[in-house]
C-alpha cells in the first residue's frame, strides 16, 4: 500500500445531495492523513471539481435519471435496464481504476457498482428501506436493494439512530447488514449574519421536475413582497441574474456561499431530499418543503418533518407560496443539531486502520 492511503469517493449523480453530503467525509479523510480521489458524473462532477480543485477527479458512467412522469415506480421500472448497465459499466471501470490509480479503499454513495473484492468497500445510504405502496413489490425491491448493499464490506448511514432520527423508517436496520450510523452530515454551520434575503429558494434533483418547480416558484414569487435568492442547482456555468426587483437568481453556490446565504435568510423553500434536510437541521432553519412528485422517499420525509413539527410541506401540483410561507414562519423550525463529528471520525479511522 502507498504511504498515503488513497480513498476513492464515488457519489451518485442524481441531483447534488449525494455529492454534497460526502464533503464532510472527504474532509475527514484529509484530516486523518488520507488522500481522497473523486469519481462521479454530471452536475455532481462539476460540483466536486469546484469544491476540491486540487483533488484528482475521474469520470464515471452517468446514471442519467430522467422523470418521464410523476409515477416513480414507472420511471424507475422503465429505466431499470439503463441503471443496471450503468452499475455494470462502473463496476468494470472501478476495477481498472483501483489498479491504475493505486486505490486502497472505496466509499460509494448510492452507486451500486462501486465495490471490489480487492479493497475495502463502503456503501453510504440513509434509505435502507424503500417505500412502495404495494407490499409484494416493496418486499422485492428491498430484497434486491439489500443484496446490492451486501456486496460492500460495510454500510454507513448518515444520521442518528432512535426515535428522533430524521430518516425515520427509511433507516431502520435490516438483519444481517453490517451498518453503522455516522451522524448528521452537513458542510454548513450556523453563524450570526445580517439579514440579506427574506427567502432562500433551493432547486435540485433530476429534470424535468427541477425546471417545473423553478417556473412555478418564479411565477408566484413575482407576486409576493419578498426579497428572494433563487439557487437553480445547475453547475454547468455560473451566472447571476436579477429577474425582478425582489428576485435574484444564481445558477449554483459553493459550500461557503450557500452557508452565507442560509445564514442571511430566515426561511428556505426547497425539496425534501435527505441531504437538504440534514443541512436544514444543522443550520436550525425554518423551511417550506416541496417533495419531488412521485418520489416516495421525499414524500415520506416531508410528512415526517411536518409530523415532528419542524416545517410544513406542499405538493408541487398545488403550491400556494403565500399560504406556505405563512405556515413555515409560524412553525418552530428545525432544532439545531450537534455535529456529532466523533461518529464520522470513528468510521473514517476504522477504514484507514483496515488498510494500514
Amino acid at each position: 500500500m502507498a504511504a498515503t492511503p488513497r480513498i476513492l469517493f464515488a457519489p451518485l449523480d442524481w441531483g447534488l445531495g449525494h455529492a454534497t453530503r460526502c464533503v464532510p467525509i472527504i474532509e475527514e479523510v484529509q484530516r486523518q492523513g488520507g488522500e481522497p480521489v473523486l469519481a462521479t458524473a454530471g452536475r455532481a462532477y462539476a460540483y466536486l471539481k469546484a469544491e476540491f480543485p486540487a483533488l484528482e477527479l475521474i469520470s464515471l458512467p452517468p446514471y442519467n435519471i430522467h422523470y418521464y412522469g410523476s409515477n416513480m415506480y414507472w420511471n424507475v421500472g422503465v429505466q431499470g435496464p439503463k441503471l443496471l448497465r450503468a452499475a455494470w459499466r462502473e463496476y468494470h471501470q472501478l476495477q481498472k481504476i483501483i489498479g491504475r490509480r493505486k486505490i486502497d479503499a472505496v466509499i460509494s454513495d448510492n452507486r451500486f457498482g462501486c465495490f471490489s473484492s480487492r479493497v475495502p468497500s463502503v456503501f453510504i445510504t440513509h434509505q435502507l428501506n424503500i417505500l412502495i405502496p404495494l407490499p409484494p413489490l416493496q418486499w422485492l425491491a428491498n430484497r434486491l436493494h439489500h443484496q446490492f448493499i451486501r456486496q460492500y464490506d460495510e454500510c454507513w448511514i448518515p444520521g442518528e439512530p432512535g426515535n428522533e432520527s430524521l430518516a425515520g423508517v427509511l433507516s431502520r436496520l435490516p438483519e444481517g447488514l453490517p451498518c453503522r450510523h455516522i451522524g448528521l452530515l452537513s458542510r454548513l454551520r450556523p453563524a450570526e449574519e445580517r439579514k440579506g434575503y427574506d427567502i432562500l429558494a433551493l432547486l435540485s434533483g433530476p429534470e424535468p421536475q427541477r425546471s417545473h418547480l423553478e417556473k412555478i416558484l418564479i411565477r408566484q414569487l413575482e407576486l409576493l413582497p419578498y426579497r428572494v435568492l433563487l439557487v437553480q442547482g445547475k453547475t454547468e456555468q455560473k451566472k447571476y441574474l436579477r429577474l425582478t426587483p425582489g428576485i435574484e437568481l444564481v445558477s449554483y453556490l459553493n459550500a461557503e456561499e450557500l452557508q452565507a446565504a442560509m445564514n442571511q435568510a430566515p426561511l428556505v423553500i426547497c425539496r425534501s431530499g435527505y441531504s437538504t434536510i440534514m443541512d436544514l437541521a444543522a443550520m436550525g432553519k425554518k423551511a417550506l418543503l416541496i417533495p419531488t412528485p412521485g418520489q416516495t422517499e421525499q414524500e415520506y420525509l416531508a410528512r415526517r418533518m411536518q409530523e415532528l413539527g419542524y416545517c410544513p410541506s406542499q405538493h408541487q401540483s398545488s403550491i400556494n407560496l403565500e399560504r406556505g410561507i405563512r405556515a413555515a414562519s409560524e412553525c418552530a423550525g428545525f432544532p439545531g443539531r450537534p455535529e456529532m463529528k466523533e461518529r464520522v471520525q470513528a468510521a473514517v479511522g476504522s477504514l484507514l486502520a483496515r488498510i494500514a
